[in-house]
């Protein structure tokens, strides 16, 4: 019988047994059974509390990915799962911007992606499912849609490969909606070129008018550069013209119907007033509120330019720059008008040059052009400033003499018109002398402006008819047509009366 140490059990308690070696080896083996217990009862603490830690990780887990279905379906973004070949397995509520679920699941991909987009698309799905490329890249495709509209969506694409088994087993595709943003870009662009490019001045106010941006139009107008504005009230840019009454009727019919339009004049840097033509409209935001004021002006200095052009063409004769026949006309009248009115004397002179179809045919038409401009030159300078002469046509010219009465003085007027126009024009090497003859008519009660054209057209043909360069008046020819008559009908009654009358 052994007398060693006595056994340990657990709980560090020994055991004493008796003497017998057969009692000491049973209890040997109950003391190695107590000791497996030990490490069982370990080994089940410890899976129990691993138990307990994967259990907790598990509803993590479950939470976590609750959290991301939540996520994934609540987003904005469309969100889609497809096969390695690329038909799509499943998909978020956002991707009803492309067609319903049901429709999706079971369709490829690549068969809502615009023709002219499916390249970027078959390239983008390469990357994806090379397991080279760790480095994914997002495209930015055009997708249709079943709207009844027919339009479609620009969208920035990324993918990403859903790994299983150390392989690709799915792809996860985030789409992210851009049509609305590439639209507003697309219009920020236009606006900013029609800003920059537009010919009409284009000034942006905040609410209290100072000024927050103009275009280059603006400083072309105006003489003001950008830098030099900025910040100012537009103030500085009156003239003076407009009252205060003006400007007061101008905000009350903007803060009224949000916008007015008419013509200003406004002072340039250089000091020039001129007109332009402007409108203002305020700038809303989508509810409502007042953002700043736009003006949108023009140059009208060179628009009343071309007009008067326009009238000075419609009035004038382009060759010489006298009143046309409309013009003299119009001018005529008047002076028949304010003859009657006041009393006043009114003269009329039909001056038609003798020679001058033969420079016409002999020099041709540019001499000719020349002989008419010198022509009307000299008939200018002879008159008073308050007659007009104007140019019927051809080699016809009239003046119209307002306070000139029959006597000394139409005959010295007369005689002076002769004498400058007997005068040579010279024309490239050589000179000319053209003469004129003069009819003249003096204003009655009874005569309108046609009459009064007439009478002295009568008195012209006349004055031709008696050899040229002199003037007669439709009175002395009257007279003189009248004895012719009267001598006439003395010597043979049935004399035919057609000398009291001429065609030309």
């Amino acid at each position: 019988m052994s007398t060693g140490t006595p056994p340990v059990i657990a709980g560090g308690q020994t055991l004493r047994l008796p003497g017998a070696t057969r009692d000491v080896a049973l209890h040997d083996q109950l003391y190695r059974y107590a000791q497996d217990l030990q490490v069982l009862l370990e080994d089940k603490n410890s899976l129990e509390e691993r138990y307990a830690a994967l259990a907790e990780s598990y509803q993590e887990l479950r939470e976590g990915r609750a959290i991301l279905e939540n996520l994934v379906q609540s987003s904005h973004d469309i969100h889609l799962t497809t096969n390695v070949g690329g038909t799509i397995l499943q998909c978020n509520a956002a991707a009803r911007l492309i067609a319903p679920t049901a429709v999706l699941v079971g369709m490829s991909l690549r068969n809502w992606v615009l023709p002219s987009h499916q390249a970027d698309f078959d390239s983008l799905l390469a990357e994806t499912l090379d397991s080279r490329n760790t480095c994914l890249t997002e495209r930015e495709l055009w997708l249709r849609h079943d709207n009844a509209d027919g339009g479609h969506l620009i969208v920035a694409v990324r993918s990403l490969p859903i790994i299983k088994d150390d392989a690709i087993d799915a792809i996860h595709w985030i789409v992210r909606d851009l049509t609305r943003t590439r639209e507003a870009e697309f219009d920020s662009q236009i606006s900013s070129m029609v800003f920059r490019s537009a010919t009409e001045g284009i000034m942006i106010t905040d609410l209290g008018g100072d000024i927050l941006a103009v275009n280059p139009a603006f400083t072309r107008i105006t003489g003001y550069a950008a830098a030099e504005v900025i910040g100012r009230n537009p103030r500085f840019l009156k003239s003076g013209v407009q009252d205060t009454n003006f400007y007061q009727h101008f905000w009350e019919a903007l803060h009224k119907i949000g916008q007015w339009q008419g013509e200003v004049f406004n002072r340039k840097k250089s000091g020039e007033i001129y007109p332009e033509w402007l409108t203002i409209t305020t700038a809303r935001d989508s509810e409502g509120r007042v953002l700043s004021y736009i003006a949108v002006f023009s140059d009208m200095s060179r628009l009343q330019e071309a007009e008067k052009k326009l009238s000075f063409i419609a009035y004038h004769d382009t060759l010489t720059g006298l009143p046309n026949r409309l013009l003299l006309l119009d001018r005529l009248r008047q002076a028949v008008a304010q003859a009657r009115r006041e009393c006043f004397p009114l003269s009329v002179l039909f001056i038609d040059l003798d020679d001058f179809k033969p420079i016409n045919d002999t020099f041709g038409h540019e001499a000719g052009d020349h002989v008419l401009q010198e022509t009307a030159r000299r008939l200018q300078k002879v008159v008073r400033e308050s007659d007009t002469v104007g140019r019927l046509g051809g080699d016809e010219f009239v003046i119209v003499a307002n306070g000139l009465a029959a006597g000394p003085d139409v005959d010295q007027l007369a005689n002076k018109l002769l004498k400058s126009l007997a005068q040579p024009i010279s024309l490239p090497g050589r000179e000319v002398s053209v003469g004129c003859s003069i009819g003249i008519a003096h204003h009655q009660d009874d005569m309108d402006a046609e009459t009064l054209l007439r009478h002295a057209d009568v008195a012209m043909y006349q004055a031709k008819q008696d050899g040229g360069s002199k003037h007669r008046s439709h009175e002395a020819v009257a007279d003189s047509a009248g004895t012719a008559l009267n001598a006439a009908f003395q010597t043979s009654p049935a004399t035919d009366d057609a000398g009291t009358s001429h065609h030309r």
